[in-house]
């Protein structure tokens, strides 16, 4: 080595070794921060703020949770003596995730709400303190997890079977599993904090692309879901991908709820949000997968389309019986609306779904009112321009439309954002989903009658799925041989369209026309907000029909012929009626209260 270098090392040493030596001297000392988040978990990103970061965001430290215990720590070097304000926050980019101290003993800063700090002469390690809190925490409890899944019928990853979730930040390469028996059943025991609710996944491998998509009760949006007291706990065994031990799929009627953030639960809501609200107003028999994403729009060419989103795929996974779409808040925004594009995309998504192998019967769903213009969103163009498209596609798709713009009008305390509702106004929305899914739908028969002129309620034919032209009226005559439906604007109050099924014509020899009539919601002498709320389902129905809101009703039940084949007096508010004895055809159901008559066409088929 030559002398130049020699010196130059020599020298480079020298000052490292100055430098350290003198930091250290003037006040770098080693101290180590410690706080306990088990009151604000999951925490999965805390940081500090402070005044030795020029209290800037993008400069805030972020701490470490090392052996899942929920105490974050940090280790800094400070210069010894000096005084610093500081607090711990949930995110380096919004300020509004700060812990609040204000009032509290160690509240220092203008309005008491930062901890104070003054660095000791040598390397101290701080006592754990409570996020919110000035109080000393100590250790956390825990209590212990274990989890196991049937990993048989699978090809395990060379990387091995994993599990992530909100107990250890869905870290996927952390959490090993083992099957030490070679059974193909993995397992784990997990230590985390007791009196919590916890989400995760397995994984077939230690990536996030190789998580499991899973459909049931156990999961809400894919992720399994469980919650921990303060004993051990095991979960059940597990499928791999299913919600069960044996991987047998779903038996109820499965409904996918596409949409924005109002549909994920946005504003904190998402154990509320609506499809998860319907699950419990349908009951048995049904079943809802959340396939909300936040700020996703119809639009293709949008800022997010929901398009690219996992949940497309998700969607078609479900084989779905039915699809409700609720998307077109984010597409009124200024730098998304397109009104040309967003109909031939709605369009086209209708078409995908309709040629899934389940041929789900599809829902559009109009977006709720917006009371505000935050996040660029346009009420206006909603109102104007959204909802007057989808009001289209359903004369010209023969869609059923929810309305559900109407019923959140003059609710804007239950909007805190004037954008997203809050539990009760997702509620709302829910109850407005269930009733249009349970209500009978419009049911074509034939008729002698001549053609109905009146336009009190707009009606749409179609022939073989295309729209007839001319056709808007309740009873017409037809000349060609196929299958009819009919699409039905209920209300100029509301934008609700509903869509009979098929009607199979044939015309008979010797004639030329027959006449098909849907006699559909007929209400004389009541309230039209009454009548809505009655609820008749399945429709069409095989043994049992469900009638609701029609309490201390007379019901009455007529074939074809005008016989009577059933009748009841006094029905209760959720009244069964069993007929199982009928024979397969249309049917005539006609309620009595007082001097109020609701008739309604029921469908027998069964099966």
């Amino acid at each position: 080595m030559n002398i130049n270098l020699k010196s130059f090392i020599f020298a480079a040493l020298l000052c490292l070794s100055i430098f350290f030596f003198n930091g250290l001297r003037a006040g770098n000392v080693m101290l180590t921060l410690r706080v306990n988040m088990s009151e604000a978990y999951p925490a999965n990103n805390v940081y500090v703020g402070s005044d030795w970061a020029g209290w800037e965001l993008s400069k805030f430290q972020k701490l470490s949770d090392n052996n899942n215990d929920s105490i974050f720590e940090i280790t800094l070097f400070l210069p010894a003596g000096a005084s610093y304000n500081y607090r711990y926050t949930t995110s380096n980019t919004n300020w509004g995730s700060f812990e609040s101290l204000g009032g509290t003993p160690c509240g220092a800063g203008p309005n008491h709400e930062d901890r104070n700090l003054v660095v000791p002469q040598t390397n101290a390690i701080l006592d754990v303190v409570c996020f919110n809190s000035c109080m000393n925490c100590g250790e956390t409890p825990n209590t212990l997890l274990s989890l196991s899944v049937d990993m048989t019928g699978q090809t395990i990853s060379p990387n091995g079977v994993h599990v992530a979730g909100n107990f250890n930040g869905w870290n996927p390469a952390s959490l090993a599993m083992t099957d030490d028996n070679a059974d193909m059943v993995y397992e784990i025991v997990i230590p985390v904090i007791p009196k919590l609710d916890y989400e995760y996944n397995f994984l077939n491998g230690n990536t996030l692309t190789d998580t499991e998509v899973v459909f049931g009760f156990c999961e809400f949006r894919s992720r399994r879901r469980i919650s921990v007291l303060e004993e051990d706990l095991t979960a059940d065994l597990v499928k791999f991908g299913s919600c069960n031990a044996s991987g047998a799929p779903i038996q109820e009627l499965k409904i996918a709820c596409i949409g924005n953030s109002i549909t994920e639960g946005g504003a904190g809501n998402h154990v509320n949000s609506w499809p998860i609200q319907l699950r419990d107003l349908l009951g048995e028999g049904y079943y809802t997968e959340n396939l909300g994403v936040s700020g996703t729009t119809m639009l293709k060419s949008g800022d997010s389309p929901w398009w690219n989103k996992p949940q497309y795929d998700y969607t078609f996974w479900l084989e779905p019986d039915m699809v409700v779409i609720k998307l077109g808040t984010n597409d009124s925004k200024g730098g998304n609306w397109d009104a040309e594009e967003f109909k031939a995309d709605y369009l086209a998504m209708i078409d995908e779904f309709r040629n899934m192998p389940s041929k789900p019967i599809i829902y559009m769903a109009t977006p709720a009112k917006a009371y505000s213009s935050a996040y660029n969103i346009s009420d206006q163009v909603i109102f104007n321009q959204i909802i007057p498209i989808l009001r289209e596609i359903a004369f010209e798709k023969a869609v059923h439309l929810i309305d559900f713009y109407n019923p959140t009008l003059n609710m804007s305390a239950m909007f805190p954002d004037g954008i997203h509702p809050n539990a009760d106004g997702l509620q709302v929305i829910a109850q407005k989903a269930k009733e249009n899914i349970l209500r009978a739908k419009p049911v074509i028969s034939l008729t002698d009658s001549p053609v109905d002129t009146s336009q009190n309620r707009l009606y749409q034919w179609f022939l073989n799925g295309s729209p007839l032209p001319g056709t808007q009226h309740r009873t017409i005559r037809v000349s060609e041989t196929g299958n009819y439906q009919v699409a039905v604007w209920m209300s100029n109050y509301s934008n609700d369209v509903y869509a009979s099924e098929p009607f199979a014509v044939t015309i008979p020899q010797g004639t030329t026309q027959v006449g098909l009539t849907v006699d559909y919601d007929v209400v004389i002498g009541m309230n039209q907000v009454d009548a809505d709320k009655i609820l008749i389902y399945p429709n069409p129905a095989s043994s049992m029909v469900m009638i609701e809101n029609a309490a201390e009703a007379d019901l009455v039940l007529f074939n074809s012929l005008g016989v009577v084949v059933l009748e009841k007096r006094k029905i209760s508010n959720e009244q069964t009626i069993n007929i199982s004895g009928l024979s397969n055809g249309v049917y005539h159901l006609k309620l009595f209260k007082n001097k109020s008559i609701m008739s309604r066409q029921l469908l027998v088929q069964k099966k």
